[in-house]
This record gives C-alpha cells, sequence and structure tokens, in this order.
C-alpha cells in the first residue's frame, strides 16, 4: 500500500480569507520592502513553510529582500544575491515560470548550503515570478520539509497572491522612484544659483527657490499662493495678459527683458525666461527663470558714460590735428624733399582714419539710443562709393591690391544720410583691405531689384569662420584669425545700426579660404523716420 505523501491542503474559503485579507493590506501606502513582508508573511502563513523569502528586482537587478527561518540578525541580501545568480530563483527568474522541486536533497536547482540557515537541505520547494507588465519584478521562493509538500491547490493560491503582490509591488516601486525623483528635482531646485518662481497655468505662485527668496526679499510662505504679478508688477510684463502668453500655453519658451520688485519696494531689471513645463504627476507649470541685469546695465551704462567722454574729448584734439596738418600741407606745398609731402598724406589719412572712428563710435551710441537720423538728402549712390574708393585707395596701393568695380547703370536716388553711408562703405572696405592678403582683389559692385539698392563689397581674404557669421554684427564682436590685424569690434556694428536706420539690412556670405561678401539693401521708397524693423537676412 502507497502511503500518500504529506501535502498543504486547504479550502476554498480559507484559500478566498486570504486574498481579501491580502487584498485590503496591500490597499495601503507602503513601502517596496513592506509590500514584500505582507506577501511572504500572507504566503507562508496559509502554507505554514518555515522557510521563505522573496525579493523586489528593476530590470533583474535586487532592489529589496525578506526572508523568513533565520534570525533577526541574519542578513538575506548575500545569500538571495547568491541563489539569483545561480540558483533555483535565478532559472526562474530567466524563465519566467513557477517551479516546484519536489525533493529539495536531489534537485540540481536547489543549491547545496549546508551552513546557511535561509537553505534547508531537506523538503520541498515551491518558486514563482512575480511578473506584471510582461517584466518579473520579483521572486518568491517557499520550502518546506516535507517532499512532495506543495500541491496543485498550493500553486494555485500562490499563483494568484503572486499576481497581486507584482501588481502591489510594480506601483509601489513607481511611487517610490517618483518620489525619489521629486527629492532629488527638489534639492536641486532649491540649489539652483539663478532665481526660479514655478506657477500654475494662471500664474498663481507654487514654488520658489531659495536664490528667488534671497533675491526678491520673500519668504517661501509670502509668495507661495500669489500671482507672479505681485513680483512682475502690471506694466512691466505682458504675459499675462498678452500674446505671449498665449505662446507660453503652447509649449514656447519666451524670453522678455523686465521689471521685479522686492518686497523692500526697489525696482530690478531682469531677462526672464519663462516656459510651460509638462508634468503628468502633478500637472504641467510655468518656469520663470530670473536672470539680474542690475550689474551689466551699471556696467553698460559706466562703459557707455566713459566713452561718451572719451569720444568727445578727442574730438577737439582730432581737429586741431586736422586743421595743422591740412596748413602743414599747404606751408610745404614747394619742399624740395617729396618724402615730406608723403609723410604728410599718412598723417592726413590717418587723420582721416580715427575721426572715423570717434564718428562711427559716437554714431552708434546714438543710434543705440533711438536717435533718429537728421541729416538725411537724395544722393547717388554712385557718388558715395565713388568718394568712399578715393578714401581707402592709399591703404590699398600700400598692400597692392587691386580695387574692382561693378556699378549698375541708371540706379535710382536714395533719400538717406549721406555721410554716414559713406562711412558704411568705407568701413566695410577697410575690413576687405584689411583681410585681403598682399596682391587681392576687392571688388565693389551695385544692383538694384525694384525695391531696393544694393552694395556689395567682395574680398579674396580668408574668410570668416562659421561660429562668427552669426555674431559678426554684435558690439565689440571681433574675428579671431591668425596674423591678422585687430579692431575694437565696433566697425561692423556701426554699418548695422546705421543700414537698419535707413530701413534697410545688411548681412554677410563667407567660406573659409574663399574670401567674404558683405552685402547691404537700402529701400528706394524711404520712410522718414528711423524705427523700422529689421528684415532679416537675405542672399543675392
Amino acid at each position: 500500500m502507497t502511503t500518500k505523501p504529506f501535502q498543504a491542503r486547504f479550502s476554498e474559503a480559507l484559500r478566498l480569507a486570504v486574498v481579501v485579507r491580502l487584498a485590503r493590506e496591500l490597499n495601503a501606502d507602503l513601502t517596496p520592502k513592506e509590500v514584500l513582508q505582507r506577501v511572504l508573511n500572507a504566503t507562508a502563513e496559509v502554507l505554514s513553510t518555515p522557510h521563505a523569502s522573496i525579493v523586489a528586482l528593476r530590470e533583474k537587478r535586487l532592489l529589496a529582500t525578506y526572508a523568513l527561518g533565520a534570525g533577526p540578525d541574519v542578513d538575506a541580501q548575500p545569500i538571495m544575491e547568491h541563489v539569483l545568480a545561480e540558483g533555483l530563483a535565478g532559472f526562474v527568474l530567466h524563465n519566467y515560470r513557477t517551479v516546484i522541486v519536489n525533493d529539495i536533497a536531489t534537485n540540481p536547482l536547489w543549491m547545496p548550503l549546508p551552513d546557511e540557515p535561509l537553505s534547508p537541505q531537506e523538503g520541498s520547494a515551491l518558486c514563482v515570478p512575480l511578473i506584471h507588465a510582461g517584466d518579473v519584478v520579483g521572486v518568491m521562493t517557499l520550502a518546506h520539509p516535507a517532499r512532495s509538500y506543495f500541491s496543485a491547490d498550493a500553486v494555485h493560491l500562490i499563483n494568484t497572491i503572486s499576481e497581486m503582490g507584482a501588481a502591489a509591488l510594480a506601483s509601489t516601486m513607481s511611487l517610490e522612484e517618483a518620489r525619489r525623483a521629486n527629492i532629488r528635482y527638489s534639492n536641486l531646485f532649491d540649489d539652483v544659483i539663478v532665481p526660479i518662481i514655478l506657477t500654475d497655468l494662471s500664474g498663481t505662485i507654487q514654488a520658489i527657490n531659495r536664490s528667488a527668496c534671497d533675491f526678491l526679499g520673500y519668504t517661501r510662505a509670502e509668495l507661495v499662493g500669489q500671482s507672479i504679478s505681485t513680483v512682475h508688477r502690471k506694466g512691466t510684463t505682458e504675459p499675462l495678459g498678452g500674446h505671449r502668453y498665449d505662446h507660453l500655453i503652447r509649449g514656447q519658451e519666451v524670453r522678455f527683458r523686465s521689471l521685479v520688485w522686492t518686497k523692500a519696494g526697489e525696482k530690478l531689471p531682469v531677462r526672464v525666461y519663462a516656459r510651460r513645463v509638462r508634468n503628468e504627476q502633478s500637472g504641467d507649470y510655468i518656469q520663470w527663470i530670473e536672470h539680474d541685469l542690475s550689474s551689466e546695465l551699471a556696467l553698460e551704462q559706466l562703459r557707455q558714460d566713459l566713452s561718451a567722454m572719451v569720444y568727445h574729448d578727442m574730438r577737439g584734439p582730432l581737429g586741431n590735428i586736422h586743421t595743422s596738418v591740412l596748413a602743414l600741407q599747404n606751408l610745404l606745398a614747394e619742399h624740395p624733399n617729396p618724402r615730406v609731402a608723403d609723410f604728410l598724406d599718412v598723417a592726413v589719412r590717418s587723420e582721416q582714419q580715427v575721426r572715423r572712428m570717434v564718428d562711427a563710435l559716437l554714431d552708434v551710441q546714438r543710434l543705440e539710443e533711438g536717435s533718429r537720423l537728421l541729416s538725411r538728402t537724395t544722393t547717388a549712390i554712385e557718388e558715395l562709393v565713388d568718394s568712399a574708393l578715393q578714401q581707402v585707395q592709399p591703404a590699398a596701393d600700400e598692400k597692392n591690391i587691386q580695387l574692382r568695380l561693378a556699378l549698375a547703370d541708371d540706379l535710382p536716388l536714395l533719400y538717406l544720410d549721406a555721410n554716414m553711408v559713406e562711412r558704411v562703405i568705407i568701413n566695410l572696405l577697410d575690413n576687405a583691405i584689411k583681410y585681403t592678403p598682399d596682391y587681392g582683389v576687392v571688388t565693389v559692385s551695385t544692383a538694384s531689384s525694384g525695391t531696393e539698392v544694393f552694395v556689395r563689397i567682395k574680398d579674396t581674404g580668408p574668410g570668416i569662420p562659421q561660429e562668427a557669421l552669426a555674431h559678426i554684427f554684435d558690439k565689440f564682436a571681433r574675428v579671431e584669425h591668425p596674423n591678422m590685424p585687430h579692431g575694437v569690434g565696433l566697425g561692423l556694428t556701426f554699418c548695422k545700426l546705421a543700414v537698419e536706420a535707413h530701413g534697410g539690412r545688411i548681412w554677410v556670405r563667407s567660406e573659409p579660404e574663399n574670401g567674404s561678401v558683405f552685402t547691404f539693401a537700402l529701400p528706394i521708397n524711404a520712410p522718414a523716420t528711423k524705427e523700422l524693423p529689421s528684415v532679416g537676412m537675405a542672399a543675392w
């Protein structure tokens, strides 16, 4: 007569009671470790297994572990890492299926660890993967001293429990990761050295970092729940009522200059970078980065004041030099030594070049301040080109550079400040000559589209590096090139401001070793005011 093996047995009512109790326990706000404990305790209790372990995994890496059958001081993690790598739990993890070991003493999947209290040497075992959304998020192992202990009823129950545990574990691990991410973000947000304010889509402040508190003089409690207009006062910014706020809602970054008011009532200039940040968990919000411009504006004002003082003070001595050199030319016109006349010519050209630089510097400041063009007359562009060529001819002769002309016939007259446009052409020619090697060629050409007149200056120099093209017209920008002269970086800035003050546009095309082509266009029907937008770059 065959003896029936001792197996785990329980009624349907007991199975249902265990599932209901576990579902209630897992419905709480738990950590991954607490989920492991509740799932394993409930399973081991109903199956009466003295040895049991469970692990939580993310991408098959061990995150947490819990075990029964050893003393409270035993660290289960090392043994669990070992069996995940080479034992039964590892086999289940990689094969995604439940495994029953009826005799652990003879089955090779059960690792022989005689000195390990978590690994019994006799009996049977049941190992089940906790699978959620196609991934193994945990592995549970149960061991009993009796051989062939785990019946079909036990397997059915443990599969039900493993499904519940997998869902709870996956959800808990996601929430835990979100909490950690929020903590990391909060720490990072608070430690950023620039002031940052977060508002909801209606402009109500939700958070403010430490730098913003220090900058504005408010505490967090004083600003959270207030409108962004508390610091961006009405009249200093449009976003909460104008078209720019619509851009924010559509996800576009908005940049603008504004004023913020501190708690002490001080007005501070800022450049604001605002954008919508999408967050599925806490809802979308708008991030306002406040860049303090106080130091920059103070430095710029100091530089303008010093520049204006220097430039104005230079004009008097330069006028005296100009008068004196012309007088010397008249007095020494009949001097027998021809080198005297040459030296005087050099002095005249140098004085003219310095005077043009001073005039350009003053014009840059005046045009940046929005001054109108006051000396406009109807002028032929060919006359300005011819006059500019005469003034730069000596500099071209010194380097044996050929100046070529390709002027269009019957160009319309233009309403412009002749002196200013002439200096634009001279500046562009000076640049072309400066960067063109000896015996090179500089070509000046003109054309008309019917609505605009174009002037183009082409050189045969080394070209402008691509990374410098975007900033070539910026104030104090200089092109760094080996063995080439340096300037203060205002000549092209003056050209841009002067051309745009006439309602025109200016651009450059350049390729390394193939020279550069500067082109500016002036409208034929020019309005009588300066306040015109730049119409952008184009190729001609």
